[in-house]
């Protein structure tokens, strides 16, 4: 199969969940399929690259992706969708595989699809829905048109992926319970074998973006909440983005700056190696389409404690006291459960053993066979219509 992936977010350039469930499909299948990945050029050089055995296709440099208030711009989707329709036009695929998020590109491939008669694979990594109205309280009109815009986006391509039932559900009521096809993300077990665990220790670690949903001052605040019965503690917050200064910030205040450290943005590599020396993943996100940092943990051996948001996939990926811990969404019930971990050893060896277990099902691996089967699957199907449609004329 000759495939092409489209997103304006390239890894390792960008590190979001979306772009690591796209570079990890995508190096796998590449061992057995052409693999194209249409995105920003984010290299210097010719428009056309190679990575890891997939042929890149920058389409132009990138603009800015975060505003002040640290949301995506709609300028810079706007624009990819721009460029992208005549790059995809041009370009002949058995199938393309594209982001639901951020939806202008959709458009753009569905319209490009539709004109090459090319199967179209959607991936939707969140649904909205009537979020967007909290998500833009001060811009009421464009909130009003984002939601506008991403249900209409929900209907197409020929086949429509989730990456969780959580997402997949709230598809599904989108579009008056059309079918939508659930195949989550994963971890790269064999990789994780290799890594060593880092010398500097932790007793608590966040892994993820620093921007307001993440909601990592709920985590600085129970670490100001454990001290007195954990005056050691050491926490990690793995990351970048806009809130890093206010959350340094906060921190000072809360006088646990000493317990705290920030690490910044790292690699791949050093994120596993962060995870293996830490012991409790604290994951309090209120909106997550899945959590790739659950799973991420669970196989390094950590216990997650996830807070219940009905905004995140993240608390169904555990069984709440067997491989995991959900809370209520406040520093309160996150300081408890990280508290009932850090002070009860046994319990904590148990569940980081049965969180390992609980990753095996996670595999990369699997999820590349997986998605290599809806892949055949769509152009079967595309092609049975397409001679049925010969048949009748």
């Amino acid at each position: 199969m000759k495939i092409g992936f489209v997103y304006d977010a390239l890894y390792p350039y960008l590190k979001g969940g979306a772009e690591k469930r796209y570079h990890e499909l995508a190096t796998r299948l590449s061992a057995r399929h052409e693999v194209h990945y249409l995105s920003w050029r984010f290299w210097s050089g010719e428009p056309d690259a190679s990575l890891d055995g997939i042929a890149l296709h920058g389409i132009g440099s990138p603009g800015r992706f975060y505003g002040d208030d640290g949301k995506r711009t709609v300028a810079e989707a706007a624009a990819f969708a721009a460029r992208l329709l005549p790059a995809l036009l041009r370009e002949r695929f058995d199938l393309i595989d594209c982001s639901a998020t951020p939806y202008l590109p959709l458009s753009a491939t569905w319209l490009a699809s539709r004109l090459t008669g090319t199967p179209l694979v959607a991936t939707w990594h969140e649904y909205w829905g009537e979020y967007w109205d909290s998500y833009l309280p001060h811009r009421p009109a464009v909130a009003r048109a984002a939601r506008l815009l991403e249900a209409s986006c929900a209907g197409m391509g020929d086949v429509r992926v989730a990456v969780s039932p959580f997402t997949a559900r709230r598809l599904m009521k989108a579009r008056g319970g059309a079918p939508v096809r659930v195949i989550g993300n994963g971890v790269s077990l064999g990789q994780i074998a290799e890594v060593t665990p880092a010398k500097s220790r932790s007793d608590v670690i966040f892994v993820g973006r620093l921007i307001e949903d993440k909601q990592v001052d709920l985590l600085l605040q129970a670490v100001a909440q454990l001290r007195m019965a954990f005056p050691r503690l050491r926490c990690q917050i793995v990351g970048d983005g806009p809130q890093r200064s206010s959350l340094e910030a906060l921190a000072r205040s809360l006088e646990v700056a000493d317990l705290v450290r920030f690490a910044g943005s790292v690699s791949g590599d050093e994120v596993i190696r962060l995870m293996k020396s830490a012991k409790v993943l604290a994951f309090p996100s209120r909106r997550e389409g899945f959590g790739i940092s659950v799973i991420e943990a669970q196989a390094c051996g950590l216990v997650p404690v996830v807070v219940d948001s009905p905004l995140s996939a993240a608390s169904t990926l555990i069984h709440d006291g067997v491989d995991g811990i959900v809370c209520a969404e406040s520093a309160e019930a996150l300081a408890a459960s990280i508290g009932s971990l850090l002070g009860d050893r046994p319990r904590l060896t148990a569940m980081r053993a049965r969180a390992r277990q609980a990753a095996i099902a996670w595999d990369w691996d699997t999820i590349a066979g997986q998605m290599e089967a809806v892949y055949r699957q769509t152009i079967a199907a595309r092609a049975t219509g397409r001679r049925s449609l010969q048949a009748r004329s």
